[in-house]
């Protein structure tokens, strides 16, 4: 556990090598990186709860409110602390955004950031995103984390091979407090860095399932706005990508760590 200043961070800390820092989704916790702390050996690999997440805690407001920056002021303070910068910074989702919120704020702490089926922006620009938004609010306040992994692990694990990441998923969900998960929900609801995109320097890689909530096209739209920036699509998966195929992306991710 690391103590900073305004927060309490559990953290996995392995191997040897070139730091590679990897960050959860909403939700989620260190343990969902399991395929990739086994398979990245010749790296020194870190994982983070992100505060509110697993064993974490935001010590002044441990239901929230939260936000993505704040989220990236911890994990930057974590790496000054633990003294690893630069480092190779991969994130799911939330904590994708969260990877480049630091990019921007921070770029001095990273060597590479790898964004996992997220976007640079959660603020609506179609009826349609409108209304996905507004379900997803719904949903939240109705069913509850509980609720919400007995809905989606079916659409995140689709496979009859996924039956035990089904029931891994939806066991985790339901014990994560409701209060956490609806701050970490509204942390995400009108985050937007899309007008800092062509700050970015440094090697971005967007690594994509093509049956993601958000489609590859928006995912192209952000990295043709930084130079140098590319989009890896593995097909045939779906969000939870880290876990639901964990070979196909440890080789877009050390083959992309080789070149950058």
């Amino acid at each position: 556990m690391l103590r900073l200043s305004e927060w309490e961070l559990n953290y996995v800390d392995q191997g040897q090598g070139a730091p590679l820092v990897f960050l959860h989704g909403l939700g989620s916790r260190v343990e969902d990186w399991q395929y990739q702390l086994e398979h990245f050996t010749d790296f020194r690999c870190l994982a983070f709860d992100l505060p509110g997440s697993g064993r974490s805690t935001d010590l002044a407001h441990p239901h929230g409110p939260f936000s993505l920056a704040g989220y990236a002021r911890a994990v930057a303070e974590a790496l000054r602390a633990l003294e690893v910068a630069p480092v190779h910074l991969v994130g799911l989702s939330m904590g994708a955004m969260t990877a480049l919120q630091l990019a921007l704020d921070a770029p001095q702490l990273l060597r590479s950031v790898t964004m996992v089926n997220a976007v640079a922006s959660m603020v609506p620009s179609s009826f349609k995103e409108h209304l996905a938004l507004g379900v997803r609010k719904l949903v939240t306040l109705t069913l509850g984390p509980k609720g919400i992994g007995k809905l989606v692990a079916p659409r995140l694990f689709p496979r009859a091979e996924h039956a035990a990441l089904r029931e891994r998923f939806a066991a985790h969900l339901a014990t994560v407090d409701p209060r956490v998960y609806a701050a970490q929900s509204r942390a995400l609801l009108g985050w937007n860095v899309e007008p800092r995109l062509a700050e970015l320097r440094l090697p971005l890689t967007l690594l994509c399932a093509d049956g993601d909530y958000t489609p590859v096209s928006r995912k192209q739209a952000l990295a043709a706005q930084v130079p140098g920036a590319e989009v890896i699509v593995i097909p045939d998966t779906h969000h939870a990508l880290p876990a639901e195929a964990p070979e196909a992306l440890n080789a877009a991710l050390r083959a992309r760590l080789a070149q950058v």
